[in-house]
């Protein structure tokens, strides 16, 4: 970037960042609706894994699982067995999912708000944890998609060909995909949004120093006061 860039040029640039980030929130909201309408058209005695549920009442699996241990989330089946193992299989009913999503109303607002601007909109989101579809390849755990950008198929819902976690997208970026070209998607964006900061980093540095350089100037001593 050339050090001679202009003050107006510096705010442009700010703006043009802004205007891409509200652009990709408003696309990221687009995806979970699609998801979620897909999910909502199901029959409402579907039974949805934990991460699946997480999706659609617009939370994270963590705290899908902080609100079974507080029993303030929606209800949810776990077999009955003497074992005390982690990974009993936990299952939702859909209608019950509409049922708690509905007495959440009032709050559900705060919540969306809480997950717009993830996903590519601002630097501080690629450190917020995204879903993703996770199957086993070769002996290794590898990433099929991002859940908001895979199709639903009946093999999915069941849990059956993919399991759902957590993380960020610097983690998402280190995972072997076997959504090769959903990752060529996701790296481009991931890669402009990483160039963009350091471009707005390189603005502010050279801003600063002119605005610095104009005060300076401002209480020199004037040739004409002597």
């Amino acid at each position: 970037m050339s050090d001679d860039i202009t003050l107006g040029e510096a705010v442009q640039s700010e703006y043009e960042a802004w205007e891409k980030a509200q652009l990709l929130d408003v696309r990221k909201q687009l995806e979970e609706a699609k998801v979620r309408s897909q999910i909502a058209a199901l029959h409402d005695d579907t039974e949805l894994t934990p991460g699946l549920a997480a999706v659609f009442i617009g939370r994270s699996e963590r705290n899908l699982r902080e609100l079974r241990g507080t029993k303030s989330g929606p209800a949810y089946t776990q077999p009955e067995t003497d074992s005390t193992a982690r990974n009993q299989k936990i299952t939702y009913r859909l209608g019950d999912l509409k049922d708690w999503l509905a007495s959440q109303r009032t709050t559900s607002t705060i919540h969306a708000a809480q997950r717009r601007g993830t996903m590519f909109a601002t630097l501080h989101s690629l450190g917020v944890e995204e879903p993703f579809w996770i199957t086993e390849s070769k002996g290794v755990d590898a990433i099929l998609g991002h859940v908001l950008a895979t199709p639903l198929t009946p093999e999915l819902i069941s849990g059956e060909a993919a399991h759902i976690e957590w993380f960020d997208w610097p983690e998402a970026m280190r995972r072997a995909w076997l959504g090769v070209a959903q990752r060529q998607v996701f790296e481009a964006h991931y890669t402009s949004l990483l160039t963009g900061a350091l471009e707005a980093a390189q603005t502010g540095r050279v801003a600063a120093s002119v605005i610095g350089a104009m005060k300076e100037v401002a209480h020199q001593p004037s040739p004409l006061s002597d």
